[in-house]
């Protein structure tokens, strides 16, 4: 009986697997600004061909926000398949300030965790989209301010019509930003300022262009 000889099967290459996108997990201290603007963001093509936002609107103050964020960090150790940055996003608040507000940036530099802070307040890097401002400001100065400029009112605010605008907010933040290092301001002494520009630079890099 003729003995057949085996075939060797041809070896098929496996179609690479596209690589996870870098997650960005954002817990906002505001339940609807921020999370209307960072939505906005998100939707951009250009940002969802790059990553994917987890936008969480909490309604917490600063030191409980991160607090919050440590946690889910905790939760999610090891179940990430790709690159998981956990930002939060919080107000100095003026003329009063938040009383954990220092514990908070702490906390959020032992975890590991990224802030984006607004100094008085998120209506501040609104404002920076429509024009400079390098006076100190309360909150509902600012706020009223930000009304003038897009008659917005309450807390609601239509992000995606900001999104043409963020190039000039994140080269007047980061003017501010080296305003306050050459005169020695560190926080809460940097009012006005917003480090929103750093986070929407870690999602997208070339955010940092200034047009």
């Amino acid at each position: 009986m003729p003995q057949h000889r085996r075939r060797d099967k041809p070896l098929r290459r496996r179609a690479p697997r596209r690589n996870e996108l870098p997650r960005f997990v954002i817990f906002c201290e505001g339940e609807l600004t921020e999370p209307l603007y960072l939505k906005a963001f998100a939707a951009l093509d250009e940002v969802r061909g790059i990553a994917t936002l987890d936008i969480r609107g909490m309604g917490y103050e600063p030191r409980r926000l991160v607090e919050e964020a440590r946690a889910v960090k905790r939760s999610e150790r090891g179940q990430a398949t790709g690159a998981t940055e956990y930002w939060c996003v919080f107000d100095v608040e003026a003329p009063t300030q938040h009383a954990r507000l220092k514990e908070a940036v702490q906390m959020a530099r032992d975890n590991g965790i990224n802030v984006a802070i607004s100094n008085p307040c998120f209506e501040l890097w609104l404002v920076l989209h429509h024009a400079e401002h390098e006076r100190w400001i309360d909150n509902e100065t600012c706020r009223g301010l930000l009304h003038e400029h897009d008659q917005s009112q309450g807390k609601r605010v239509d992000g995606a019509s900001y999104m043409p605008r963020r190039q000039q907010a994140i080269g007047r933040a980061r003017r501010l930003a080296a305003l306050h290092a050459s005169a020695g301001r560190e926080l809460p002494n940097d009012n006005p300022s917003s480090a929103v520009y750093r986070l929407l630079e870690a999602v997208d890099p070339d955010e940092d262009r200034d047009d």
